[in-house]
């Protein structure tokens, strides 16, 4: 499937003044071969359909040039009869006019209007804003989206350069000041770009976005969330549209960055730049640019827009969004030729909301609400991430879309979800990586030793093992290396050695680096309650702090000694075995953990399969259940 789209507007076009050009348009655009279109039904104040909530807090239901229609559901209908999915785009997003010194919303309601630093209406490139800080706002906003998702048989929402956005220079009433006063002891600067005081913002808008997402698709699952942002990293510093963070957070399931150049080069340039910069291969399909068709007298060459999306097809882009419908129909139809005769002549196929839903996290976000209980199973915590870890020294990793953060036993987010990967607390430090780099944040989410290992692990007796290059070392708690790079891989130490391989071979070292078991096993693990698995040809079995096994290499799967009892298995089934290395409790489990306050989790009738979400194998299926000590 491509994704062709086109955006419908009310500005420059007359398709939405009648039932009979609506139904012509959808007719024209089938035949064009494109598979979904883009109306507009909210801008300047008003929306293109009949709404409740604006008739009910404005006396103002539909845009008089509209009146006694609904544009909206005939175009669904009509784009139905041909196949044509409809996403709403709600183009004026927090602008509440335009050149209308605030149009109705404001005259109505003051009090939304957002300010400057010199407390005046805030006004950008001739548009009037309200306040996106404000609750009341937000719930408005997002009432008029439950209402189009509700009352309509879309496919989705799309906001743009609009939403979610705020131009950086506002944020300065009074309710947002407090706010920020509050978190970081101090007013905002005057500079309205100030990186901390612009970030700040924008997580703010991001956060609503969530909001959006969750309630959206707690109606529909199905439902599509397009967003279509000014290119970032400017869109960021000027209109605080986070989009990177949207895409790492999976917070839009189609993105539609405004490539809107007049020079293929340009647009060359920056789709090759944000495709670099902004995506991952795996959130590639969730990329499909807009190109600009028409703009007052402009108009795009035939050659340019052929070149533009052969390229996206080239860079392996589905799809693209045209600005706007009316570029198709000038010069007797002249763009819509040569799309039809060329590049669009395939069949694009039908617009599959489920096929784009398999790329995003919908499904851990329906219902998803994961629970933490303290000891006596009374409820904690109910925190709303696609992941979370357990708590270790009072946090936790937590994780929503493709990036991690850590939260308190409030929680409350310590860091921005910004890690790529992360690991739990460890004597006051946690492990975490961003991009191919390692390094260690602390309780406040402040970086303590910069990210500059290939590798690493978590910090245990005050020393972590870390990767430079291609050999392992050992650096204590400020940074410093205490034990040089010079092993093929290592592990943490735990009562005072550590597993280190050189050559295929595993030994053990103490803290000052002195090899204390020869190089001779097959895999090592480290040491819990005096005894250590390892691996000697195929099998796992445990030895003592002298390097002699105690219990004699004959299982298939083992795991370490907790509580006097550690999990091993034998032919296809799970046990304990004692000290002795003998069964206490009969292999009778497909699956078993250590024990830890007297319990141990166990399975019976599951099966390891990958999971590519998380890059790893988990055990899945079947019923669990904890067994007591005997």
């Amino acid at each position: 499937m491509e994704i062709r789209g086109i955006w419908i507007t009310t500005t420059a076009s007359q398709v939405l003044d009648s039932r009979k050009n609506i139904a012509e348009a959808m007719n024209f655009l089938a035949e064009t071969g494109f598979n979904v279109v883009f109306p507009v039904v909210w801008n300047n104040g008003v929306t293109t359909y009949p709404s409740r909530i604006m008739r009910e807090n404005f006396g103002v239901e539909i845009n008089p040039r509209f009146q006694g229609r609904d544009p909206l559901a005939e175009l669904v209908e009509e784009a139905k009869r041909v196949n044509l999915a409809v996403i709403p785009w709600f183009e004026y997003g927090f602008a509440s006019s335009y050149q209308k010194n605030g149009g109705t919303i404001i005259a109505k309601k003051p009090q939304w209007a957002a300010r400057d630093s010199a407390g005046n209406l805030l006004v950008k490139n001739g548009f009037e804003w309200l306040n996106a800080f404000d609750s009341e706002v937000q719930n408005f906003l997002l009432s008029l989206f439950l209402e189009v998702i509700k009352n309509y048989k879309v496919a989705g929402i799309q906001g743009d350069d609009r939403f979610p956005a705020f131009p950086s220079e506002g944020g300065y009433e009074q309710k947002t000041i407090e706010c920020y006063q509050q978190e970081f002891n101090q007013l905002p600067p005057v500079n309205s770009k100030d990186p901390q005081w612009l970030q700040w913002r924008a997580d703010i808008l991001s956060n609503f976005l969530t909001r959006v997402y969750r309630e959206i698709i707690s109606i529909n699952p199905e439902s599509i969330i397009s967003l279509s942002p000014s290119v970032y990293p400017w869109s960021h510093e000027n209109y605080l549209q986070d989009s990177k963070a949207w895409v790492d957070l999976g917070l839009a399931d189609l993105i539609h960055p405004q490539l809107y150049y007049r020079e293929f080069e340009l647009y060359k340039r920056d789709i090759d730049r944000v495709l670099t910069s902004q995506f991952t291969q795996e959130q590639l399909p969730k990329l499909i640019p807009g190109i600009l068709l028409k703009q007052s007298t402009y108009r795009i060459t035939p050659e340019h827009l052929v070149q533009a999306i052969s390229y996206n097809r080239f860079l392996g882009i589905q799809g693209e969004v045209l600005f706007f419908y009316e570029g198709l129909r000038e010069d007797n139809n002249a763009l819509a030729k040569v799309l039809k005769s060329g590049i669009y002549s395939t069949p694009a196929g039908k617009f599959d909301q489920k096929e784009i839903k398999k790329s995003s996290f919908t499904h851990r976000r329906i219902n998803g609400n994961f629970t933490y209980i303290n000891t006596s199973q009374e409820v904690s915590i109910k925190a709303q991430f696609d992941w979370v870890e357990p708590f270790s020294e009072g946090m936790a990793a937590v994780k929503m879309g493709y990036k991690w953060g850590y939260i308190d036993k409030t929680g409350k987010l310590i860091t921005r979800l910004r890690f790529d990967a992360t690991k739990p607390f460890s004597q006051g430090l946690a492990l975490v990586k961003i991009s191919n780099k390692y390094g260690y944040i602390d309780k406040t989410g402040k970086l303590i030793i910069a990210l500059q290992f290939d590798d690493a692990r978590s910090f245990s007796l005050g020393m972590a093992a870390v990767k430079i290059a291609e050999k392992w070392g050992y650096i204590a708690q400020t940074g410093k290396i205490i034990i040089p790079t010079q092993f093929d891989d290592a592990k943490s130490f735990t009562e005072d050695l550590a597993a280190v391989k050189i050559a295929n071979k595993w030994g053990y070292i103490d803290k000052a680096g002195q090899i204390i078991i020869q190089f001779k096993l097959d895999d090592a693990t480290s040491f819990s309650e005096g005894l250590a698995l390892v691996k000697l040809g195929n099998k796992l079995g445990y030895i003592g702090k002298d390097g002699n096994f105690i219990i004699e290499p004959q299982f298939d799967e083992a795991d370490i000694f907790s509580e006097g009892l550690a999990p091993a298995k034998t032919g296809n089934k799970w046990g304990y075995i004692n000290q002795f290395g003998e069964f206490l409790i009969p292999p009778d489990f497909d699956f078993a953990k250590p024990f830890s306050e007297g319990i141990a989790l166990v399975n019976v009738g599951g099966e390891f399969k990958q999971d590519k979400e998380q890059g790893k194998a988990d055990f899945v299926g079947g019923k669990w259940g904890y067994i007591r000590k005997p």
